[in-house]
C-alpha cells in the first residue's frame, strides 16, 4: 500500500505497512476528544483547530483505503494535507492569542484574522503545488484577475478591512477606551475585519462599520482629565461668593472629582428670577461620569437646602403659598425639640424651662446618603443630633486609609469635641441612609451651661470616653491615653471657651 501525502509529509511512511494508518486513527481520536475537551472548559484553543486535525486524518485515511481509485485518492490526500496544515495554523494562531490576551478584557482581532487568511492561503498554493504542480505564479495571476472583479463586488467589505487596518495603525483609540462616534457612545472592545464593537451604557453591543469610524469625528474620553459640567440657577439674594463656597464643599466631598484640574464655578448670566451659574469639574475616568453627575446633583439639593439658598421657580410656574411661620415661635416645633433633647441622657433631667432656653439654638438639617457631614481635621462650632436615619464615623489610619469604627443612630450626637474644646473635627461622618439632624451650636451650650453648671461634667464625662475610643481605633497598639490627665484637659478647655 503506498504511503499517503500526509504521512510523507509526518515521515509516518518509513513505518511497517498499516502502522501509520493506526496511528492516524488514534491522532483523528485524541483531537476530537480534545477539542470537545477544551471547549466545555472554555479554554483559549478552540475547537475547530482540533476538529481540523480530525478532518484532515479522516481524509487520509480515506485516500489511503481509496488507493484504486486514483483521482479520488489523490484529492483526499490534497484535502487531508491542506487541513492538517490549517489546524496547525489556527492552533498557533489561538496560541499567540491567548498570550496576547492574558490579563486584558478587551481586545482587536483584525491582523490575526488577516494573518490568517494569508497563511490559509499560502497552504492551498502549496498543495496545489506539490500534488497538482500548479505553478504559484499562475495562480497568483488567476487570483489578481478574480480579485478585481471580486473588489468590484464587494468594496464596501473592503473599505472596512482597510479602514480596519488604518485605525490599528493610526491608534485613535485602544481596546477599553470610551468613544463617541457620531450618534454612539460607549466603550470599544476591539476591531474587526468589518466594524468595531462598542458596548454602550445600556450594555448594547454595537457593530459600527470601520468606515464610519474613519469618516466621524472621533471623540476618546481615555484622557488624564475628562470634564463635564452642569447649570443651575441660584436666588439673586445670595451672594455669589457663597454660592460658591457650597457648591465647592459639595464638589470637594465627591470621591470621584479631581482636585486637579480645580473644579470651576462661574456665575454666567443674569435670569429672569436667578443668576446661573456654570459647574464644571474633571473624573479620571469616564466610566463613572452619570453616577458623579447624578450624585452632584442629589448633594446639591441638600447642601442647598441646608444653607436656605433658593432655586427660584421659572417665570412659567405660578405657585400660591403662604409665608412659613418662624418656626422658633411654634409651639408644635418648640415641644418637638424638647422631646429630642430629652434623649441625650446627660439633658435627660433638666426642667421644661431650662430646654426651653436651648431648643430656640437648634436647627434642622436633611443630608442624602452618601454625604458628609463633618470631614476630619475641618474647624467647627456645632453638635449634631441624630434625629432620622444612620451615619458612619471614619477614622483615617497610619497609611491615609479611611475605616469605618462606628456607626451612630437616633438619639446619638456627634461633633461634640470641636463644638465644647475648638479642636479640629476627630473624624469624618458620613450619611449611610438619608438623614435629618439637629444642630446645637455654642450659644445654646453657653445658655445651658449658665443655668445648669453640672451639666458640663457630664458632657466633659463623655467627650473624654469618646476621645479615648477614637485614640485607641487610631493606634491600637499604644495602649490608651491615662483618663485622667485627658478628662482634666477637657474639662479646662471646656471652662476656656464657655468661661466658666
Amino acid at each position: 500500500m503506498m504511503p499517503t501525502p500526509l504521512q510523507t509529509t509526518l515521515g509516518l511512511d518509513a513505518l511497517p505497512a498499516g502502522l501509520g494508518g493506526a496511528i492516524e486513527v488514534i491522532a483523528a481520536l485524541v483531537a476530537i476528544a480534545a477539542g470537545f475537551a477544551l471547549r466545555r472548559r472554555k479554554r483559549f484553543f478552540r475547537a475547530p483547530g482540533f476538529a481540523m486535525l480530525a478532518v484532515g486524518f479522516a481524509s487520509d485515511l480515506i485516500a489511503e483505503l481509496t488507493h484504486s481509485f486514483p483521482l479520488f485518492s489523490r484529492v483526499s490526500g490534497a484535502i487531508a494535507v491542506m487541513t492538517f496544515f490549517w489546524a496547525l495554523v489556527l492552533l498557533m494562531m489561538d496560541a499567540v492569542d491567548s498570550g496576547w490576551r492574558r490579563g486584558r478584557e478587551h481586545f482587536s482581532t483584525i491582523f490575526r484574522d488577516i494573518l490568517t487568511f494569508a497563511l490559509f492561503a499560502l497552504v492551498v498554493m502549496a498543495v496545489l503545488w506539490a500534488d497538482f504542480g500548479v505553478n504559484p505564479f499562475n495562480i497568483v495571476i488567476g487570483v489578481g484577475a478574480v480579485s478585481v472583479v471580486v473588489g468590484l463586488a464587494l468594496q464596501e467589505t473592503l473599505g472596512n478591512v482597510f479602514s480596519g487596518l488604518a485605525l490599528q495603525l493610526q491608534k485613535p483609540f485602544s481596546d477599553g477606551d470610551w468613544v463617541k462616534t457620531g450618534p454612539y457612545v460607549g466603550q470599544v472592545r476591539g476591531v474587526g475585519l468589518r466594524s468595531t464593537t462598542i458596548i454602550t451604557r445600556a450594555n448594547e453591543r454595537l457593530d459600527v462599520p470601520n468606515t464610519q469610524i474613519s469618516k466621524e469625528v472621533l471623540v476618546n474620553y481615555a484622557t488624564d482629565a475628562v470634564g463635564d459640567e452642569i447649570s443651575i440657577g441660584i436666588s439673586y439674594e445670595v451672594p455669589p461668593n457663597h454660592a460658591r463656597e457650597v457648591i465647592l464643599r459639595v464638589l470637594g466631598d465627591l470621591p470621584y472629582v479631581l482636585d486637579r484640574p480645580a473644579p470651576e464655578v462661574l456665575p454666567w448670566e443674569y435670569g429672569d428670577f436667578a443668576i446661573r451659574y456654570r459647574i464644571k469639574f474633571w473624573m479620571a475616568d469616564f466610566a463613572v461620569q452619570e453616577r458623579v453627575h447624578a450624585e452632584l446633583v442629589s448633594n446639591l439639593w441638600y447642601a442647598l437646602r441646608r444653607h436656605a439658598i433658593e432655586i427660584p421657580f421659572p417665570t412659567r410656574t405660578l405657585e400660591m403659598r403662604h409665608e412659613r411661620p418662624e418656626r422658633i415661635g411654634d409651639a408644635q416645633y418648640e415641644r418637638e425639640m424638647i422631646a429630642a433633647l430629652r434623649e441625650l441622657y446627660f439633658l435627660r433631667d433638666l426642667p421644661d424651662r431650662e430646654l426651653e432656653v436651648i431648643a430656640p439654638t437648634l436647627r434642622v438639617h436633611g443630608f442624602g446618603a452618601g454625604e458628609l457631614i463633618v470631614r476630619e481635621g475641618e474647624s467647627g462650632d456645632t453638635l449634631f443630633i441624630i434625629r432620622r436615619g444612620e451615619v458612619e464615623v471614619l477614622l483615617k489610619g497610619a497609611g491615609g486609609q479611611e475605616r469605618r469604627v462606628a456607626t451612630l443612630k437616633r438619639p446619638q450626637f456627634f461633633g461634640e469635641m470641636s463644638l465644647l474644646t475648638g479642636d479640629p473635627r476627630s473624624a469624618t461622618i458620613r450619611a449611610l441612609s438619608d438623614v435629618e439632624v439637629l444642630e446645637m451650636n455654642r450659644e445654646g451650650f453657653m445658655r445651658l451651661f449658665k443655668e445648669r453648671p453640672e451639666a458640663a461634667d457630664a458632657i466633659g464625662e463623655i467627650v473624654a470616653a469618646r476621645q479615648a475610643e477614637n485614640v485607641q481605633a487610631r493606634r491600637p497598639a499604644d495602649g490608651e491615653e491615662p483618663r485622667g490627665r485627658q478628662r482634666r484637659w477637657i474639662f479646662d478647655k471646656i471652662r476656656e471657651i464657655f468661661d466658666l
